[in-house]
């Protein structure tokens, strides 16, 4: 079996409301069947793109959000594989934390059926794959330790 190397770059966008801190999730549509999945948003490079540069573009195109202040440290990666068409994937993603101060979001209608702000435990629970939720986990202790 033919093994594939895949990156992806995000970030992690959050925003203080009503004291509180709040994720934004999207329900992405899968590129496999019918199916949804809420994750964090983010995609891969484009020719000449640094990571930061990648997250920050994703963002912008999946949700029209940009980001006042983006953390370069840490970032916050997570690493697994599978099985698509034929081939192992070996898959590492990599996240930046980034504050949104106001933001009139646009959903990309071929990528995201939907969207929101959820507290930091609840995100846990909506997010759908295991490796996001470990990855997130990180995020939310660094989230209410240092911000």
């Amino acid at each position: 079996m033919q093994t594939k190397k895949d990156i992806s770059y995000g970030i992690i966008p959050i925003k203080k409301i009503e004291g509180a801190w709040k994720v934004f999730l999207i329900n992405q549509f899968s590129k496999i069947g019918n199916n949804t999945y809420w994750v964090l948003p983010k995609g891969h490079p484009e020719a000449g793109e640094s990571p930061l540069q990648t997250a920050v573009r994703e963002l912008k195109e999946e949700t029209n959000m940009h980001a006042t202040q983006v953390f370069q440290e840490p970032v916050f990666t997570s690493e697994y594989s599978f099985v698509y068409d034929g081939a192992k994937i070996e898959k590492s993603v990599h996240f930046f934390i980034g504050i949104i101060e106001a933001a009139e979001v646009m959903l990309d209608p071929q990528e995201v059926k939907e969207a929101g702000w959820y507290g930091l435990e609840a995100a846990i629970e909506r997010l759908d794959y295991k490796q996001t939720k470990e990855l997130f986990r990180a995020a939310k202790l660094h989230i209410e330790q240092k911000l």
